[in-house]
C-alpha cells in the first residue's frame, strides 16, 4: 500500500507515525480549527484523495446488502467477518458481469 486516504476521523498522530514508518503516505484531512488547517487540506494530493469516493461507495453498498453492524467483539473475529463479507460482495459483483 502506497497511500491511505481517510476523513477527519482518522486524523491521529500515532496512526500517521505508524503509516509513515511502514512507508505509507497518509492522505488525511485536518479538522478545521485554524487557518493552517485549511492550508494543509489544500495541499493534499486531490487526484489521490479524490478517489476515496470509490471506497466509500462500496462500503455503503456492503452495509445496505449485509447490514451496518459487525457482530463479533474480538478484533480478529471482526477482521475475519469483514474479509468474508467483502469477498462475498466481490464474488457477487463478478458474477453479475
Amino acid at each position: 500500500m502506497e497511500s491511505l486516504a481517510g476523513d477527519k476521523g482518522y486524523k491521529h498522530q500515532l496512526l500517521q507515525d505508524a503509516l509513515r514508518t511502514e512507508g505509507v503516505r497518509p492522505l488525511l484531512r485536518h479538522r478545521l480549527f485554524a487557518a493552517y488547517d485549511h492550508a494543509h487540506n489544500a495541499r493534499l494530493d486531490s487526484e489521490l484523495y479524490g478517489q476515496r469516493w470509490m471506497a466509500e461507495t462500496v462500503f455503503s453498498a456492503i452495509k445496505c446488502q449485509f447490514g451496518p453492524a459487525v457482530l463479533p467483539r474480538a478484533w480478529d473475529r471482526e477482521f475475519r467477518e469483514l474479509v468474508v463479507t467483502a469477498t462475498v460482495y466481490n464474488l457477487e459483483q463478478a458474477l453479475k458481469q
